[in-house]
């Protein structure tokens, strides 16, 4: 930039912040400033390079601070790269921030908790999630991070309270979490069916993020549910579904194993169980169990190879 297109951006300032413009004397100190020439050196009609330097110049910095110093002083020394540093902050405005909406303040507060919980802090957790349902009573992803928090604490009948206030809210993996306890807690095979029931028509007719993973998962613990009834044909069919939207879930694996078994499949026995070790993980309760059952049965019927 030409020195004299900043001394007019630099006097426009001034004129704007203070009523008045620079006169003469004061653009000229400038102007050598910015090329570099000492004080002693500035030959300004009408006054002595000593009054240049102590009157001023000490009264312009101080004019030039206030106007474009952003609380930083000003002086000869570092007038250029201040005259630099402002014109580019005010050709190219910084936007005016955002003010976070109640929605994103409630997912903020609903994150924090559940990196608390994951780190286990539990009680500065919960305190997250409890703003969270604060800014936003109807959020159904904090009920269910709850609930899985009471889950984990064996609270299990609290966790049920959580889990069924998302599942009213359309969070369609609660229907998911409710089926399972209602199978491997509470032995009620009826209500089991009839949360997966409602899960799967919510994932059918809302079309939820993630509704392939979560369908699939419902589809397995459907399943479990029939396996459990005894009605193995319902159950495969089910399973079958389940792989056909993910692959490698474990807990589907280990479900399709025993139905193999107790519909006389043999091959498909083995074949079952290879994917259940396979794909199983060891820090999912349901699966962890199926590890184990998974290596029994390939040693007693010889397929662990």
């Amino acid at each position: 930039m030409e020195v004299e297109e900043m001394l007019s951006l630099l006097d426009k300032w001034v004129v704007e912040k203070k009523g008045k413009s620079l006169n003469f004397a004061e653009k000229e100190i400038i102007h050598l400033s910015w090329m570099d020439v000492d004080y002693a050196d500035m030959n300004i009609p009408g006054y002595s390079p000593s009054y240049v330097e102590r009157r001023l110049a000490k009264g312009l910095w101080a004019l030039v601070s206030e106007v474009i110093g952003e609380g930083k002083k000003v002086t000869k020394k570092t007038s250029k790269l201040a005259m630099q540093e402002a014109i580019k902050k005010r050709s190219h405005p910084e936007a005016p921030a955002r003010e976070m909406t109640f929605f994103e303040a409630a997912k903020d507060a609903n994150n924090r908790g559940f990196n608390l919980k994951q780190a286990g802090e539990f009680v500065a957790a919960r305190k997250e999630f409890e703003l969270a349902l604060k800014i936003n009573p109807d959020n159904a992803v904090t009920y269910y991070n709850q609930a899985l928090m009471h889950e984990e604490a064996g609270k299990v009948d609290r966790a049920m309270e959580l889990y069924q206030d998302a599942a009213f809210l359309g969070l369609a993996a609660a229907y998911c979490k409710l089926g399972r306890l209602y199978i491997i807690e509470y032995k009620d095979l009826r209500k089991s069916v009839e949360k997966i029931g409602h899960g799967l028509k919510l994932v059918e007719t809302e079309k939820v993020e993630d509704d392939k993973i979560v369908k699939a998962a419902l589809l397995t613990y459907f399943a479990w549910a029939w396996k459990e009834q005894g009605c193995y044909e319902e159950a495969l069919d089910k399973l079958q579904e389940a792989v056909k939207l993910q692959r490698d879930r474990g807990l589907t694996y280990g479900i399709m194993a025993q139905v193999q078994e107790n519909l006389g499949n043999d091959a498909e026995v083995v074949k079952a169980w290879k994917n259940c070790l396979k794909y199983a993980k060891s820090d999912e309760p349901d699966e962890e169990f199926y590890i184990g059952k998974a290596r029994q049965r390939l040693k007693e019927i010889g397929g662990s190879n």
